[in-house]
C-alpha cells in the first residue's frame, strides 16, 4: 500500500513535530513508563488480574470472558491489520528499540479496548456517577498520553496511532453490543426458569 499519500503525510509530519518538539530527558522517561502501561504483556498481566478478581470475588463468568474475549481479540485483530498493510516503522530518532510493522499502533488498539473495557464496567457496576465520570476521564486521558508516547517516541507515525484508536474503538463496540445481548438472553432463561 502506498504510505506516500499527501495529506497523510502532511499529518503524521505536522503531528509528530508538535509532540517531538520538546524532547527532553525528563520526558523521555515518563512516556517510556506511560507507554509501558500500554504495552501488551503489561495489559495481558492486567486481564489476568481482572479475570481473577472477577472469577473469585463475583464469581461471575460472563464479564470475565468479556474482557478476554476484548483484550486478546483486539491483539489478534491488530496483527492480523499489520500483515495486511506491511507499513515500516518511522527510522528517525527512535527513542525506544522495536521491530514489526507500524500500522496501526497495537499499543493505541490494544490499550482502548482493555481500559475501555473496564471503563464499561465501571459504568455498570460503580453506583457513584461522580467516580464514574472521574474514573472514565482518568482512562480516556491514559490511553491518549499512551498514543501520544508511541509518537514521541518515534516508533509510530500518528495516523497509525489514530487507527489504532478508531480500530480499538471499532472493536470494542462491537463485544459491548454482543456483551449486552448476551447478558440480555441470559437474564431472560433465568427468568424463565424461576418461573
Amino acid at each position: 500500500m502506498g504510505w506516500a499519500l499527501p495529506k497523510v503525510w502532511v499529518f503524521d509530519k505536522t503531528v509528530t513535530h508538535l509532540i517531538r518538539y520538546h524532547t527532553n530527558p525528563e520526558i523521555t522517561v515518563l512516556m517510556k513508563g506511560i507507554t509501558l502501561l500500554g504495552s501488551a504483556d503489561v495489559i495481558f498481566i492486567m486481564t489476568i488480574g481482572v479475570v481473577s478478581a472477577f472469577l473469585i470475588l463475583c464469581r461471575q463468568l460472563l464479564e470475565p470472558l468479556f474482557l478476554t474475549v476484548t483484550t486478546i481479540g483486539s491483539w489478534f485483530l491488530n496483527e492480523l491489520l499489520k500483515l495486511s498493510f506491511h507499513r515500516s516503522r518511522p527510522t528517525v530518532n527512535q527513542l525506544l528499540s522495536v521491530t514489526g510493522y507500524s500500522f496501526p499502533s497495537a499499543h493505541s488498539m490494544i490499550s482502548l479496548a482493555f481500559y475501555g473495557a473496564i471503563v464499561y464496567f465501571l459504568w455498570i457496576y460503580l453506583p457513584s456517577s461522580r467516580w464514574r465520570w472521574f474514573l472514565t476521564s482518568s482512562f480516556a486521558l491514559l490511553i491518549v498520553f499512551i498514543g501520544i508516547s508511541r509518537i514521541y517516541l518515534g516508533v509510530h507515525y500518528p495516523s497509525d496511532v489514530l487507527a489504532g484508536f478508531i480500530a480499538g474503538g471499532i472493536w470494542l463496540t462491537c463485544c459491548m453490543l454482543a456483551f449486552k445481548a448476551v447478558s440480555y438472553r441470559t437474564r431472560l432463561a433465568c427468568k424463565k426458569l424461576t418461573k
